[in-house]
């Protein structure tokens, strides 16, 4: 039988009812070869049909696969199915679905030969990307036991196309579940690591989301999750980077798999992460980075690459660090690497930068920073009174004015800046925060003598 030529009225346009017909004739005709190139013409044509004819050739593209069609056949229907499914974005993904592809699917997939097999899987992935509320439905019906089973011993064509789906699923909490129970993690790790971006970015994502369980966290690690995130969050984009980051963040950074952060390189890319113009990476570093000076070692390896990011020229950079700086300013495991790491030396050289926000959030971290013997002993060194000085005369603003002060004052009470002592006691300005300072600590030192009142009461009458 003779493919049909495509069907045109009068005025030269396609007759889409009656080509629908007619090469949807031919591909039920039972005529292999015929039916093969009517199928071709079918995925040519769909990508410029009305809706309602796209529509159409989705039905019988499906019922062709649903009768279990030898391997040249199955892989022309799935091609054209394929691209119809990408038409406009995905807009007839849900088409698809509701035709009964699924079914489908999950039945020839373990059956089909190699090609139309990864036809089918790519065909797969199309719908599911698409169409993600079509995955509950896949998944819960066998889909995913499916698609992990087809894993071992696979081609590298077809892992690609499986780890794309599975990226899909494991943000499904059934389909997480799963691979814990039968000990196929694995498959997740492979996915942030092989794939389009998009597809590994997901994976990155599950596996942030299974890594919130002690038993999927332990699980992750040992089959080598974090080595698999910081390669993502080397080579992704601003997005996969923020989504692999937030996932090692809570893969890695919880009891004895902490020190996995440093020894996989992730610090530095942590550091490079608040270059991103996004509200969540100053946040994410920040977490990272509070939990992990609590090992010693790190310490000073987090403190040299943020005195990096400060030393730049990206003052949006530059701010987000020095937010990240006051975070683990309050921690004591970072005063001994303060000096060593460059950070104070940065700091002072900050207090004369040309951004009146920068120099407003350096003067409250040096503020802070200056209630600490050691590191005003380093403030000293590098030359940071006199610049303290011309700020506290400078006009830009309260807020830094009075950081400044606040500094000022604690180095004046130093025993060890004699230097500057006699100068500091005549600075007018000084004498009025004095006051103003020494009422805010009373008020401080009343309020905590409260709370413990109130604690040893409560303790007393248990």
């Amino acid at each position: 039988m003779d493919c049909p030529p495509p069907v045109r009225r009068e005025d030269d346009e396609t007759d889409w009812a009656q080509a629908a017909r007619k090469y949807l004739g031919v591909v039920s005709s039972g005529d292999e070869a015929a039916a093969v190139r009517a199928i071709v013409e079918v995925k040519r044509l769909a990508r410029h049909a009305p809706d309602p004819a796209a529509r159409l050739a989705v039905r019988a593209l499906v019922g062709v696969l649903a009768r279990s069609p030898p391997p040249r056949l199955q892989a022309a229907a799935l091609q054209a199915l394929c691209s119809v499914a990408r038409v406009d974005g995905g807009k007839f993904a849900a088409e698809v679905v509701d035709a009964g592809f699924f079914l489908v699917a999950r039945r020839l997939l373990p059956v089909s030969e190699e090609v139309p097999q990864r036809i089918l899987l790519r065909c797969l992935s199309c719908v599911l990307s698409f169409h993600a509320t079509s995955r509950v439905a896949f998944a819960r019906g066998g889909g995913a036991e499916v698609i992990l089973d087809l894993f071992p011993g696979c081609s590298a064509a077809m892992k690609r196309c499986l780890v794309e789906i599975l990226s899909a699923l494991a943000l499904m909490r059934e389909v997480r579940r799963l691979l814990l129970t039968v000990g196929k993690v694995e498959y997740l790790v492979e996915a942030i690591s092989f794939g389009n971006l998009a597809s590994r970015t997901r994976a990155a994502q599950a596996a942030g989301l299974l890594g919130a369980s002690t038993i999927g966290r332990s699980s992750l690690v040992e089959r080598g999750a974090p080595l698999a995130l910081v390669g993502l969050m080397r080579d992704g984009d601003s997005s996969a980077k923020l989504v692999a980051a937030n996932a090692l963040g809570i893969v890695s950074s919880i009891g004895h798999h902490l020190p996995l952060i440093h020894q996989s390189g992730a610090i530095p890319l942590y550091a490079e992460l608040l270059k991103e113009d996004h509200p969540l990476a100053k946040d994410i570093v920040e977490d990272v980075f509070c939990i992990l000076i609590s090992i010693r070692d790190n310490a000073g390896v987090v403190l040299e690459n943020l005195a990096g990011i400060l030393r730049g020229e990206d003052d949006l950079a530059i701010s987000a660090a020095v937010d990240v700086l006051l975070a683990l300013a309050e921690y004591k495991s970072t005063i001994p690497f303060l000096k060593s790491s460059g950070v104070i030396t940065v700091l002072v050289d900050l207090l004369q930068n040309r951004n009146h926000d920068v120099i407003e959030k350096v003067t409250g971290v040096v503020a802070q920073l200056s209630y600490e013997e050691y590191v005003r002993e380093g403030f000293m060194e590098a030359g940071a009174i006199p610049v303290l000085l011309d700020l506290l005369h400078g006009h830009l603003g309260d807020l830094t004015e009075s950081a400044a002060a606040e500094a000022l004052i604690n180095f004046s009470e130093d025993p060890s800046c004699q230097e500057y002592a006699p100068m500091l006691q005549r600075v007018p300005e000084l004498s009025a925060f004095r006051n103003h300072l020494f009422h805010f600590r009373m008020s401080q030192g009343h309020l905590i003598q409260s709370a413990r009142r109130r604690i040893e009461q409560h303790l007393n009458s248990q």
